[in-house]
Order: C-alpha cells, then sequence, then structure tokens
C-alpha cells in the first residue's frame, strides 16, 4: 500500500529535525514507482524531495544513494556542471531519506541531435563525472573495477546467458569475440555515475534556448569502472547521428583520456543488459520478463546476421574538435553560470541533517 504524501511529510520531519512543512504533494518525477515520494516544502518556500521505498530492491537502493552521495565532497561536486541531491536526513522503520530538490525536465531522447547544444551537454556532464578523482570512490568503500575486473565482470555474464541455452548462437559468439579482443579492454578505469538513462538525466525546462543537463539523479551504483557502461543507453537516441555526435563530443572534450574502443563497449554492454534482463527473469520467475527478453535478443540476433547490428570491432570515431565543442557549448554557459542547483533547507535544518546522516 503506498503512502500518502502527508505520511511521507511526517516522516520528513523525523528525518531532518527542524524540519517544518508547509505543504506536501504526491511526487513521481518519472520515476519506476519503486518508491512512495512526496515533494514537500519548508514553511520559507525552499523544496525537498521525501521518498520511502516500495519494495526490498528499491530500499538496496536508496541506501546505496545515500552513502554514494555522502561520498561526492563539496570539491566534487564543484567540478561537476550540474545539480547533484543532497542528502539532509534519513530514518528507519520506515527507511526514508530526504534530499534537495534538483529542478529540471527528465530528458527527451528525442531531443538530443546530432551537433546539438544538448548533445554537447550531456557529453560534457558524463565527461566531467568520469574527470572526478577515482580516490573519493576508492576512500568511500564504493566499488573499484580495474579493465581486467571489467572484462571478467562481462565474461560472468556471457557465461550465464550461455548456460540458459536460450540465446542465439550468434550473440554468443559476437560476444566472445569481443572478449577475446585484448585491444577492446585497454582502458583506463574512471569514476562512473552508474546508472545513467534518460530517466535519470535532467534538463533546462522543455522549449527554452538553452535546454541543457541540469542535474543527475540516482547515483547508487556509483562506482569505479568502465567509462564505457556510463554511455551505452545514448546508443538508442532516436535522432540520426545523435549518438556518434555525443560520443565525438565526449571524445574531443576527454581528448587523450578516452580510449578509442569506447563505443564498441558501450555497444557491448547495451547488449548484455538484454542478457541481464533475461537472467533477471529467470532469477525472479517472472515468465513476461523472460519472454521480452528472448524476444529482444532474436531481434538482435537478426540484426547481427543481416549486418545490421553494428560491429564491436575497432572502428573509426567521428572527429569533432575541442574549439567545435566549445562553441556548442557557449549558448548555455551563462545559464549554467546563472544556475542556482539544488535548493538548500534552511542552514540549521542542513546542518542537523548531515549529523544525523553521520551517525
Amino acid at each position: 500500500m503506498s503512502r500518502h504524501h502527508f505520511t511521507l511529510a511526517a516522516l520528513a520531519t523525523s528525518a531532518v529535525p527542524g524540519l517544518e512543512v508547509a505543504v506536501a504533494r504526491p511526487f513521481t518525477g518519472g520515476g519506476s514507482g519503486e518508491h512512495d515520494a512526496a515533494l514537500i516544502t519548508a514553511v520559507d518556500g525552499r523544496h525537498a524531495v521525501v521518498r520511502t521505498p516500495a519494495t526490498p530492491r528499491a530500499e538496496d537502493r536508496l541506501l546505496a544513494e545515500v552513502r554514494a552521495l555522502a561520498a561526492l565532497t563539496a570539491g566534487a561536486r564543484s567540478r561537476l556542471p550540474f545539480g547533484v541531491p543532497t542528502v539532509y536526513g534519513t530514518g528507519a522503520h520506515p527507511t526514508t531519506v530526504v534530499t534537495s530538490y534538483v529542478p529540471g525536465s527528465r530528458l527527451r531522447p528525442e531531443a538530443v541531435q546530432a551537433g546539438g547544444r544538448l548533445a554537447a551537454s550531456i557529453a560534457a556532464a558524463v565527461a566531467a563525472v568520469h574527470a572526478l578523482p577515482t580516490g573519493l570512490v576508492a576512500d568511500a568503500g564504493l566499488p573499484v573495477q580495474s579493465a581486467s575486473d571489467a572484462q571478467r565482470a562481462v565474461a560472468e555474464v556471457v557465461d550465464a546467458a550461455a548456460a540458459t541455452a536460450s540465446v542465439p548462437r550468434a550473440l554468443l559468439d559476437r560476444w566472445e569475440q569481443a572478449l577475446d579482443d585484448a585491444t577492446l579492454w585497454q582502458f583506463t578505469s574512471t569514476v562512473l555515475h552508474g546508472s545513467l538513462r534518460p530517466e535519470t538525466v535532467l534538463t533546462a525546462p522543455r522549449g527554452t534556448p538553452d535546454e541543457a543537463v541540469s542535474g543527475l539523479l540516482d547515483w547508487s551504483e556509483l562506482r569505479v569502472g568502465d567509462p564505457a557502461r556510463d554511455l551505452a543507453w545514448a546508443l538508442g537516441l532516436p535522432g540520426t547521428g545523435a549518438a556518434s555526435g555525443l560520443f565525438a563530443a565526449y571524445h574531443a572534450i576527454r581528448r587523450g583520456a578516452a580510449d578509442p574502443s569506447l563505443r564498441q563497449r558501450a555497444m557491448l554492454h547495451a547488449e548484455l543488459e538484454l542478457a541481464r534482463w533475461l537472467l533477471h527473469g529467470r532469477a525472479t520467475g517472472r515468465q513476461e520478463i523472460v519472454t521480452d527478453a528472448l524476444g529482444m535478443l532474436a531481434g538482435l540476433a537478426r540484426g547481427v546476421e543481416a549486418d545490421t547490428a553494428g560491429s564491436l570491432g575497432p572502428e573509426p570515431m567521428p572527429v569533432l574538435t575541442l574549439d567545435e565543442v566549445e562553441r556548442m557549448l557557449d549558448d548555455q554557459r551563462s545559464m549554467m553560470l546563472a544556475r542556482t542547483g539544488p535548493v538548500p533547507l534552511p542552514a540549521t535544518v542542513a546542518q542537523r541533517a548531515r549529523s544525523s546522516s553521520a551517525e
């Protein structure tokens, strides 16, 4: 049974000592329904989001996000050109998390166009995350994965998929060849957001001339690992050339720090999401998920056999100079400078919340 937003507001006042709620309203935020959530307004007009998990899996992810957000220090956040939620307080029985509200609209994939400011802004946002010091993640005790660790993790998924005896042979051969290609796994691990997808990317209000990334949500998978994982979702952008333009902008921004096989590994990770979906369906006994995954795997196999799925081998990347990326970003700089980011609760409340979170 879902919790009423008034109940959530009461839980928020318990989680954040000193918080006085003036208004509470239901808040979906485009989420997947894994949480009961409310947008609350404090008596001084400032906003926060309170969430309680609806499932054990959602609870694990929510608590993981609290740990991850704690790892993002003020210094790290100052290096990010977008807003990141701040944890104001937490409660137990039920698990309750209160964070700052990051304004913005969920990314519309169709709005990302090749050579556009939004594509450049997404590339800059991802590149900024990847440029963070890996030590901040390691020091927080979050997962750290080397290139060889990443390769082994992929091999485990491929082996598990093969063990189901239901994955087309063409896909297993394709994935095994990618695993055997040493050049594909020569990369330097970076800090990863880990859960990037259109639902976790916020942009400036829809239709504004400065539409750009204003925030990233769901940091529950923050870790060090293969940077290609944060870009796999972009391969599904519907605009002609949008994915290529985004990858080119990312390479231009990261310059020598981005490896040439990034896009191929991103494609591999994207394909393996179908295998993971199949494994999830089998593990949970959800036949509808199994059927859905098998249908998508069959479609991918047809694309591989027809040579329309794209290569996992070395391919030349579109070339985009840093100056070109800078020009695409110029029009949004004034918006970024004017952006207020997450709106904090009153200082005394935020200080108390940080103290309770650290206990």
